[in-house]
């Protein structure tokens, strides 16, 4: 008898406790995401101006300012294949397919994601942490450590493009600055960060990433190319970003910027030079709702823009530094304005229509000495699509869509065609 009691109090102190030990356990949540992108995607033969779509090579540009009337690259350049049309089949693992969890203990908490992509020649690829950060939840505001998205993130459309790439108008109008490791403040709708910068590497003989090397015009390279490269690299800052956010109602509004520098150091003729790179773009960005009907938005204004957003504009040609080595290392910064329109009308709670248009344009000054050389591109991208949701977290998005990439406008020189390219996709997605 004694044992059963002693026994039994045992079990209502194991009981008692049980609560205090559930608190102390962390929530974990997970999720995924699968998804494919199956789409045609047609290119015209003048985007071989490109090296490839959306890889634009920066020869044209030598040409143009240098020599005149440019040649178009041929379609697959490098292997002698004619100027032509390309057409191709897209089957593949969409690009922001997933897998992460949530974690919450108390006032702690954090999230890791992962992402896989596939290889066009077989395979697996590109396997990478998106998202790895933990929170603090301090009673005012969150303490963010770790790879989160910058503050510069207000997401206004669903389109995909071709590709199947974001799925969210990334690299065509919508604000983005990618997911970067970071300390980020968040209060409110207020966030301040101190970014990770773009190029983060102190190397030699130009082995760094192209986004902040400087486009040559002297030799139609970039200057990290091994045939104009530069001594060394110095990240002398974080990247800084800063956002808030007006939550109205059923309506938001957006103000966000984001800022990159760095200082690449070149051997000249009268010694050792300085270029410094500073990187900056500002956006502005609105969702409106009214009934079953919205109205989103952005609009974005940008300084070297490659060198301070992750998600620069795809097919921009003007959008870096220009640098002439054959004129002391002169420097000219290029501008770059975005605009989209993204209209939607949700006809029942698993359907809905959007459409959208974007408008781009990038500009640049030769630094060359002499006459003042600009060069100019604009950008116009069209699209329409459906959201299907025939079952609870499984949907069906049809998508149709048109590039224009107009003219690349030298002073002086013949108008180089661009070309177009239209896609017709289907983005399958199931949550689980």
């Amino acid at each position: 008898m004694k044992k059963l009691t002693v026994l039994c109090v045992a079990l209502v102190l194991v009981f008692a406790a049980l609560p205090a030990l559930a608190q102390d356990k962390a929530e974990w949540s997970f999720y995924g995401q699968a998804r494919m992108w199956t789409a045609w995607e047609s290119a015209s033969a003048e985007t071989a101006n490109y090296a490839n779509v959306f890889g634009p090579t920066f020869f044209a540009l030598a040409r143009a300012m240098r020599a005149g009337n440019s040649q178009a690259l041929g379609w697959n350049p490098g292997f002698g294949m004619p100027q032509q049309d390309d057409d191709e089949l897209a089957w593949k693992l969409g690009g922001t397919a997933r897998i992460g969890a949530n974690v919450k203990w108390g006032n702690i908490g954090g999230e890791f994601q992962y992402r896989q992509n596939e290889n066009p020649l077989g395979g697996d690829f590109l396997a990478t942490t998106a998202l790895l950060y933990g929170y603090w939840d301090f009673g005012p505001g969150r303490l963010i450590v770790g790879k989160d998205w910058s503050p510069y993130h207000f997401i206004t459309s669903d389109m995909c493009g071709p590709g199947g790439g974001e799925c969210s108008g990334v690299g065509f109008g919508t604000i983005y600055g990618g997911r970067r490791s970071q300390l980020k403040l968040r209060m409110g709708g207020f966030q301040f960060a101190l970014i990770e910068p773009v190029t983060r590497s102190t190397n030699a003989a130009g082995t760094a990433g192209v986004p902040n090397a400087p486009f040559d015009v002297a030799t139609g390279n970039f200057l990290a190319a091994p045939a104009g490269g530069y001594l060394d690299t110095d990240q002398t800052l974080p990247a800084i970003s800063a956002a808030y956010t007006f939550n109205l109602g059923p309506s938001q509004l957006y103000i966000g910027g984001l800022y990159n520098t760095l200082t690449h150091e070149v051997s000249t003729a009268t010694g050792i030079k300085d270029i410094d790179v500073d990187s900056w773009i500002l956006g502005l960005g609105w969702k409106v709702a009214f009934g079953p009907f919205y109205v989103n938005g952005a609009l974005q204004y940008s300084n070297n823009v490659t060198g301070s957003t992750n998600a620069s504009p795809l097919g921009m040609i003007p959008r870096y530094q220009f640098i002439d080595s054959t004129n002391n290392y002169n420097t000219e910064d290029s501008t770059f304005y975005s605009a989209q329109l993204v209209l939607g009308f949700n006809l029942t709670s698993t359907f809905k229509l959007e459409g959208g248009v974007i408008w781009e344009t990038a500009s640049a000054d030769s630094p060359s000495a002499g006459p003042s050389i600009s060069a100019d591109q604009d950008y116009w991208t069209y699209y329409l699509l459906a959201t299907w949701s025939p079952a609870k977290n499984v949907y069906i998005v049809p998508e149709f869509g048109v590039i224009d990439a107009t003219k690349f406008k030298v002073t002086g020189r013949n108008d180089v065609d661009l070309g177009s390219l239209w896609w017709l996709g289907i983005k399958w997605q199931i949550n689980f």
